[in-house]
C-alpha cells in the first residue's frame, strides 16, 4: 500500500488535465497513487485517460453525468491510502510537492492538516504572484481568524490530510457548486489538531473565470 493518494475529479479537462497529470506523475516521491474521478466528459478526456498506461493511475468513471457536488462526493467511497490531497484539473504540482509533504508529516506527525506555499498562475500558465506568507502553524481559531481577516490565501488544492479524518468528517460539504466548501473542510480538519505549513513553494494554482475556483462548475 502506498502512502499518498492524489485525488483528481474532472469533467472535460481539455489540454489542462494533461499538464496537471504530467505534474503529478513527475513527483520525485513515487509513494503514491493517482485517483481520477471522471465525470462523463464529452471532450475526449475519458478516452485520453483510458489510453494512459501507468500503474499509479486509478480511474473511477461515472456511468451517468453527475453534478460537481456528486462527483466530489464520491471521494468518500473510493479506496484511498493513508494521506490524501485534492487537486483541480487545471492546477500543477511542483516535482517536490509530495517529498516536501512527507518531510512535513515527519516533522509534525500530530498535525491534522498540512499545506505548502504556492504561486498563482493565469489561464495560460504564466506566473501572476506568490501566495501570501503563512505561519508555520495554525490552530483552528488562528486559521479562522486569518481567513475572516483576509490575511491568508486558501484554495482547494495543495492541502494534505489523513483519509480517515476526511471520511470521519463526511468529506467535502456539498454546498451549491462547492462554493466555500473547501474552506469549511479545512476549518474542520484544523480543529482536529492543527495545520502545519512548509515555507517551500510546491504547487501552482490557476486563476480562471469560474465562480467556484475550488473546482469550477465543470469539474
Amino acid at each position: 500500500m502506498k502512502k499518498f493518494t492524489v485525488i483528481l475529479p474532472v469533467k472535460n479537462g481539455g489540454v489542462l488535465i494533461k499538464e496537471c497529470i504530467q505534474s503529478i506523475l513527475s513527483q520525485s516521491n513515487k509513494d503514491f497513487d493517482l485517483a481520477i474521478l471522471e465525470n462523463c466528459s464529452t471532450d475526449g478526456t475519458r478516452e485520453w485517460l483510458q489510453s494512459l498506461n501507468d500503474e499509479k493511475i486509478k480511474i473511477f468513471p461515472s456511468d451517468t453525468p453527475l453534478t460537481i457536488e456528486e462527483n466530489w462526493g464520491r471521494i468518500k467511497y473510493i479506496p484511498k491510502n493513508k494521506f490524501i490531497t485534492l487537486i483541480g484539473h487545471d492546477d500543477l504540482l511542483q516535482a517536490d510537492y509530495l517529498a516536501e509533504m512527507n518531510s512535513l508529516i515527519e516533522k509534525c506527525p500530530d498535525a491534522s492538516l498540512y499545506q505548502t506555499h504556492f504561486r498563482f498562475i493565469n489561464a495560460e500558465g504564466n506566473y501572476i504572484k506568490q501566495c501570501r506568507k503563512m505561519a508555520e502553524k495554525y490552530t483552528q481559531s488562528e486559521y479562522l481568524h486569518a481567513m475572516l481577516k483576509d490575511e491568508l490565501d486558501s484554495t482547494g488544492t495543495g492541502y494534505m490530510m489523513r483519509s480517515a479524518d476526511y471520511d470521519k468528517l463526511g468529506g467535502i460539504p456539498s454546498y451549491p457548486n462547492l462554493l466555500f466548501a473547501d474552506h469549511a473542510l479545512w476549518i474542520q480538519l484544523t480543529g482536529l489538531s492543527y495545520m502545519a505549513v512548509s515555507e517551500k513553494e510546491c504547487f501552482s494554482y490557476r486563476l480562471n473565470q469560474s465562480t467556484s475556483k475550488l473546482s469550477g462548475a465543470s469539474r
